[in-house]
């Protein structure tokens, strides 16, 4: 595993360990307000985040039009997964689907912010000397 993707894989965890533990405290202090299906929606956005890291990676080797392409093309398709799970849960389960989705929405925006910013290191750093 090289250093960078070893980087990534602890700050991932990183901020998925802490993002556990603020859902432990809430679930401790208001567990009405939260959905139980929330720590598996933690575990998704970790393995989405993993998943897409390793895959834009190669992307960004291949220079800077290839990663924005497949960057589009990414987040596209990952809207679509992330819409699918959302209207699936909501539709199976209405009483709790108000609590899912804010839930799902906090989640998307620690994991989106820490994605892009992970990205743009990585595109620094494999943009060649000149550019």
């Amino acid at each position: 595993m090289s250093t960078s993707n070893y980087l990534y894989l602890k700050k991932l965890l990183l901020i998925t360990a802490a993002s556990g533990i603020l859902m432990l405290v809430a679930f401790l202090t208001v567990p009405q307000y939260l959905s139980p299906a929330l720590p598996f929606v933690l575990i998704f956005f970790m393995s989405v985040s993993l998943i897409s890291y390793y895959l834009l990676q190669k992307k960004a080797a291949s220079g800077t039009s290839g990663f924005v392409t497949g960057f589009m093309s990414h987040t596209v398709l990952r809207m679509a997964l992330y819409l699918a799970i959302i209207l699936s849960y909501a539709f199976l389960n209405r009483e709790d689907a108000v609590r899912f989705i804010i839930g799902f929405f906090i989640l998307y925006l620690i994991f989106t912010i820490f994605e892009v910013y992970q990205f743009l290191i990585l595109t620094r750093k494999s943009k060649p000397a000149g550019e």
